[in-house]
């Protein structure tokens, strides 16, 4: 499977301005027989606290990027902002295959209370592997990367691990260490995908790249927007056969353990 990464410089909260730059973007793409291409975090607002703002731009965009899917019979990943069932909001991140079809839609776990996005968001609940040109896929967003919990989880099924992301230059080095690490301890592809530029005074550095099991860089994008491509065949199951760390891990004690710390802690 090809893949595209779209390292972008997001304008803040001008999604018609972004829009049109991942119309170009996605059509080059196709013309070079792209199978998919992956957007940062927040794909055509950057990352703001106007949740509602942002809520209400995002069916225009979600339209867009499943017309544009079935139109360049090419998979979009993107991200989004939406409001749930009691009202408040969420950080998302949705895949549509080369139908237009929606196949996964991902809220992001783990809001980063450093920047009070805690405080406009809610963490979503659930993670989630759907399958795509035969690759079982998850996503994981952003500071999602710091809790290796879910990453184990997520590895379980998925092949590949995409981390969209709106990483802070400032923490950049972080970024790749982090994608390495959770590559090598779950024998599993990770897709960091991050953007460049400045919004509202935080500067983005991108580091976007392609890790594979052993945690090997395979493709780096750098620090300069732009469309990069690399190619992902499935040989996780060989990795996994080959040096079995996986098989010594002992999740229930792990399990056991964690629950008798909380007790402790809420005591």
């Amino acid at each position: 499977m090809k893949l595209a990464i779209a390292q972008t410089n997001i304008h803040f909260e001008q999604q018609t301005k972004n829009l049109f730059v991942a119309m170009e973007w996605i059509e080059k793409a196709a013309q070079k027989h792209a199978d998919c291409i992956l957007f940062p975090e927040m794909s055509f607002t950057g990352f703001s606290m106007h949740a509602s703002f942002l809520a209400a731009l995002a069916p225009e965009a979600i339209l867009e990027m499943q017309n544009l899917a079935r139109y360049h019979h090419i998979a979009i990943g993107f991200g989004y902002v939406a409001s749930n069932l009691n009202g408040k909001y969420e950080n998302h991140y949705m895949l549509c295959n080369k139908s237009g079809n929606t196949i996964l839609d991902y809220t992001k776990i783990h809001p980063f209370s450093y920047t009070h996005e805690d405080a406009y968001y809610c963490g979503g609940k659930e993670i989630i592997t759907q399958t795509l040109e035969t690759i079982p896929i998850s996503v994981l967003i952003c500071y999602d990367l710091r809790f290796p919990e879910v990453f184990r989880l997520a590895a379980k099924n998925a092949a590949l691990i995409i981390v969209p992301a709106n990483w802070l230059k400032k923490r950049s080095e972080h970024f790749q260490l982090l994608l390495r690490a959770r590559a090598i301890e779950n024998q599993v592809y990770i897709l960091g995908i991050n953007c460049v530029g400045t919004q509202e005074g935080m500067q983005f550095l991108g580091n976007s790249c392609f890790v594979n099991p052993e945690g090997e860089i395979l493709t780096s994008c750098g620090s300069m927007a732009g469309l990069y491509f690399t190619e992902f065949e499935n040989d996780v199951a060989g990795y996994r056969a080959k040096f079995p760390t996986r098989a010594d891990a002992r999740i229930a004690w792990y399990a056991q353990k964690y629950q008798q710390e909380l007790i402790a802690d809420q005591n």
